[in-house]
């Protein structure tokens, strides 16, 4: 299924998000890592389109929403956005899905206004940024912007990061189609804004977990090096109602290197919930 393209008006800039399917079925917002964009969830959504109405926006300075100027991209910045989003699209008691980046901007909006999410999603995320990873996109920042000769030679030099893949090439080709765009001399450069890149405070979203009251899925592709075995624990531990689940065969973009894997697991978790969430409303007492 192909998803709509939409332009949407957020906090003074112009965002962009797909869509497939539509109301009145149950809201799905899909969030995407660092210097991504919402094709990243291109197959996914797909899979579940048929029965979710399913989103994914474009944080801002990534895929093709607005950079912001001057830079604004803290975590708390991408959580307004999400919030402003949700509102005017009047959309609540949504299943919050974020990869990476993504889950920490679902896990900060979830700890702000957990009365609109239905689920929580976190997929190989620490929830936290350390003063190293900080520093680390810094150095990154300051590495002068790729730039390419044309679209095809862009895509062909295309590489995610981190770099571990487990993704086929004809996956990986469609994701680089949504990730550059044209400079005024003709070359080809990313689309995202490399400023972004420099506003990674340090923190961490942790000591909130225990605090959130709707079901949490934690996903982690069993090869991450950014989700380490350890990282997993110290969530467990935080988050002793979440459920977990490791995905076979995956790095840290486990939606891509294990599509399969990763859509059953993601997809039982959501029906499980809503399930759940339909019985509480079938037993509840109605008003007199």
């Amino acid at each position: 299924m192909q998803p709509g393209d939409h332009f949407i008006s957020i906090n003074g800039l112009r965002l962009h998000y797909l869509e497939w399917a539509a109301a009145p079925a149950t809201p799905v917002l899909l969030l995407h890592g660092g210097s991504a964009h919402a094709h990243w969830w291109d197959r996914f959504a797909s899979a579940i389109a048929n029965n979710y109405h399913v989103l994914a926006l474009d944080l801002r300075g990534h895929g093709d929403s607005e950079h912001a100027v001057p830079a604004a991209y803290r975590v708390g910045d991408y959580a307004r956005d999400v919030s402003a989003f949700l509102d005017v699209q009047q959309l609540d008691r949504v299943h919050l899905i974020g990869h990476s980046l993504g889950g920490l901007v679902a896990t900060a909006l979830a700890a702000q206004q957990p009365q609109r999410l239905r689920s929580l999603v976190v997929v190989d995320s620490q929830l936290k940024i350390t003063p190293a990873g900080a520093r680390y996109m810094l150095r990154l920042r300051n590495f002068p912007r790729p730039e390419y000769r044309d679209r095809q030679q862009a895509i062909q030099r295309f590489r995610l990061l981190p770099t571990q893949t487990a993704a086929d090439e004809q996956t990986l080709r469609q994701i680089a189609a949504h990730s550059f765009r044209e400079l005024p001399d003709g070359r080809w450069t990313f689309k995202f804004d490399r400023e972004a890149m420099a506003h990674n405070e340090p923190q961490d979203l942790t000591p909130m977990l225990p605090r959130l009251t709707c079901p949490i899925l934690l996903v982690r592709g069993v090869h991450s090096t950014l989700l380490p075995p350890a990282a997993l624990a110290t969530l467990r531990a935080a988050a002793s109602q979440a459920e977990i689940v490791e995905i076979a065969a995956a790095h840290h973009h486990v939606m891509l290197d294990n599509p399969l894997a990763f859509e059953d697991a993601v997809r039982t978790f959501l029906e499980t919930v809503d399930r759940q969430t339909d019985a509480v409303h079938r037993t509840a007492p109605s008003n007199p």
